[in-house]
């Protein structure tokens, strides 16, 4: 069986991951000259977004044995919101190293994968028509929209600009300091994650601006949150999602954030981007309904994107009360 994977982020991997349990080699296509992410960043789980089993690290080993190590468990919770700070402590979930270092989600799921591997190599919307009859199933894993904007199958778009910094200082692992829907991230958020006790990334998410708006924004948010620790390093990017009619038409899967799996709200989604890319091994085999396998995930989404609009209709004075 001859089954194109197009990326190598953490749903393509893990799709390569089970294919190969299956008894079938691959062939993924990545833009980048690397594995992961450029820059080291960090991913984040919530148990309270839970959709795939009440610990999903260990059902992902017992199930599939594919055993992830997080960077951490995620003891702490810290959420702003105008002049209400809630803080919450317990077993919150995990935090997971993203990018191109030993130890991230990528390289972890990369060193267990037998694939032929094609780098720099950037595969385009109508170029998939062809691809598709060159291969027995195509997985779609770009994380981006435009593969499901081509082919018709993309419901809601959403694009988010993203700035990104590592910032030096006294910081306690474990723990995560969020700001909900300030001036300066509009219905979005900033949250900072400490990757060592002197060193945090600190990143802003805001919708409906520009690159240039992004600059101004991320100005606002040191300035009003008193931030004055040394900037080491700052990159940004663009989220670019939506939300998907369906994610199988043919031979062809979405997975992962191109399979608009990735929650609306909060932005979490690696979870589910191992899943999917596990589900859709399995239905690529004909072991399974891809669709099927995705209906619990696809309902949660759902609920979570109903919140999201109830959140943006409510004021930000407001939104402290639902924090709480």
């Amino acid at each position: 069986m001859e089954v194109a994977i197009i990326g190598s982020g953490v749903s393509g991997l893990s799709c390569a991951f089970r294919l190969n349990q299956h008894g079938v080699k691959p062939t993924l296509f990545e833009r980048r000259s690397i594995i992961g992410e450029a820059v080291n960043l960090c991913g984040v789980h919530l148990n309270c977004f839970n959709m795939v089993s009440d610990n999903p690290l260990r059902f992902f080993e017992k199930n599939y044995n594919l055993k992830i190590e997080p960077m951490c468990t995620l003891k702490e919770m810290v959420m702003c919101s105008a002049d209400k700070k809630v803080t919450i402590k317990g077993n919150l979930g995990y935090i997971l190293n993203r990018g191109p270092g030993m130890t991230s989600i990528e390289r972890q799921l990369f060193d267990k994968v037998d694939a032929y591997f094609y780098f720099d190599t950037y595969i385009m919307g109508p170029i998939i028509d062809d691809i598709r009859k060159q291969f027995d199933a195509v997985v779609i894993a770009t994380g981006c929209a435009d593969i499901p904007k081509h082919l018709g199958v993309l419901k809601e778009s959403v694009i988010i600009q993203v700035r990104s910094g590592i910032f030096d200082g006294n910081y306690k692992t474990g723990q995560i300091i969020s700001w909900m829907k300030t001036e300066y991230s509009n219905n979005l958020f900033a949250y900072l994650i400490p990757i060592t006790e002197n060193r945090a990334v600190l990143t802003l998410l805001v919708d409906n601006v520009t690159p240039d708006e992004l600059d101004y924004m991320w100005k606002k948010m040191l300035i009003e949150e008193n931030i004055t620790n040394n900037i080491l390093e700052t990159w940004e990017q663009e989220y670019d999602g939506g939300r998907l009619k369906t994610n199988q038409i043919g031979n062809i899967y979405f997975v992962g954030n191109a399979g608009g799996l990735t929650d609306d709200f909060m932005g979490f989604g690696i979870v589910n981007a191992i899943a999917s890319g596990i589900f859709a091994a399995d239905a690529i085999v004909g072991r399974t309904n891809y669709q099927e396998s995705l209906e619990a995930i696809l309902k949660r989404l759902d609920k979570i994107h109903n919140f999201k609009l109830l959140a943006e209709k409510i004021g930000k004075d407001n939104w402290k009360h639902m924090t709480q």
